[in-house]
């Protein structure tokens, strides 16, 4: 009894070490087809170069991702949640009068959407446009972000999101956000963020400041 009591831990021990490493080699993977589409683009973007810089097999690759566009919607999604998870975790005051909570929110989104996730998302808007299966994977993407969004609204801001005008005006941030990355083509990452703060202004213009 003594040696089967002993072997059932040991094997929970291989198992959680054969999920680690699964995990490990699945954010391998997803970290660097981020990097590798931000240096590339997506059209000149290969599972090889993405598994390359990961250190795993293309057997590995096609276990976790079937395509490419799997591969890249997957990453840019995990990218998304974690930037997510980082930024909107701690609550915002109530007490702050509903402007100033709906600023505070604002300003999170704005980091949320001005990072590696941004250009990543532009290169695949762009390509989306000639590859039905891409364009199709967005779609989803969106949905997805727009629930982990909304989620994390929830546990930061609760009072916001009872409101009438949250919806409404999430979604016309995010568009004026992702706008605003936009002119990231033609002027410098300064001159983008200089931006903000007035287009912001505008957003809460309606806002109550209590």
């Amino acid at each position: 009894m003594s040696s089967g009591t002993e072997r059932a831990p040991e094997a929970a021990r291989t198992r959680r070490t054969q999920a680690e490493r699964r995990a490990a080699t699945r954010r391998a993977l997803l970290s660097a087809t981020i990097e590798v589409l931000a240096d590339v683009g997506y059209a000149r973007l290969t599972t090889a170069d993405v598994c390359a810089r990961a250190g795993v097999t293309r057997g590995a690759q096609a276990h976790y991702f079937a395509t490419k566009a799997d591969l890249v919607i997957q990453a840019l999604l995990h990218l998304t949640e974690e930037m997510v998870g980082d930024l909107l975790t701690t609550r915002i005051a109530s007490s702050a009068g509903v402007r100033a909570q709906y600023a505070a929110l604002l300003d999170r989104l704005w980091e949320i959407f001005s990072g590696r996730q941004a250009d990543a998302h532009l290169q695949l808007l762009v390509a989306a446009r000639t590859d039905d299966e891409l364009r199709r994977h967005l779609v989803e993407f969106d949905r997805r972000v727009s629930r982990t969004l909304s989620d994390a609204a929830e546990r930061v801001a609760p009072d916001l999101v009872r409101r009438d005008d949250f919806r409404p005006l999430m979604n016309t941030a995010v568009a004026t956000i992702r706008g605003l990355r936009l002119l990231r083509a033609v002027t410098s990452e300064r001159q983008v963020r200089a931006r903000w703060p007035a287009a912001r202004d505008q957003l809460l213009a309606a806002q109550p400041a209590h």
